[in-house]
């Protein structure tokens, strides 16, 4: 069997999704790359959350900085964002267009103030990967981690 490598890819605007990322990284042992966006959102929420609406609405593609020298090393892409406007943001969709995950088993979960998991429709039209059942980022554990990756 194969080894698998883990990348743990996210967007966090407030750090809910930071702190699930970085736990996911902790448990896999896999590497972390943060979606920073070139372009800053707010930090007063109404605010952002108009740009972020907008940005849906006219199907944006934000660009974020930094790059991953080389995804073929990895076999398991895991991809975290909070919920916005009933998807994802979409500067996943831009890493989802920059990055091609065929034959990658990729694992969604993203963080929210009540709308449960949102975006997986629309990360799966760009994914090009195996997508697996995604997971609420709101209360992760160690242990339900590793249930939901099968570690």
């Amino acid at each position: 069997m194969t080894e698998r490598k883990f990348l743990t890819v996210y967007f966090s605007w407030g750090g809910h999704t930071r702190k699930a990322a970085k736990l996911i990284a902790e448990t896999t042992g896999g590497d972390i790359f943060e979606l920073s966006p070139e372009k800053s959102y707010s930090k007063i929420y109404p605010i952002c959350a108009a740009q972020a609406k907008k940005e849906r609405d006219r199907d944006v593609r934000p660009a974020f900085a930094g790059s991953i020298a080389d995804i073929s090393q990895y076999t398991d892409i895991v991809i975290g964002y909070p919920a916005w406007w009933y998807t994802c943001p979409m500067i996943v969709l831009s890493f989802l267009e920059q990055y091609d995950l065929t034959g990658k088993n990729v694992y969604l979960f993203n963080t929210h103030g009540g709308s449960g998991s949102v975006g997986t429709d629309d990360v799966k039209k760009l994914c090009r990967g195996n997508v697996h059942k995604s997971i609420d980022g709101n209360h992760l554990t160690e242990a339900a981690v590793r249930e939901w990756l099968n570690l």
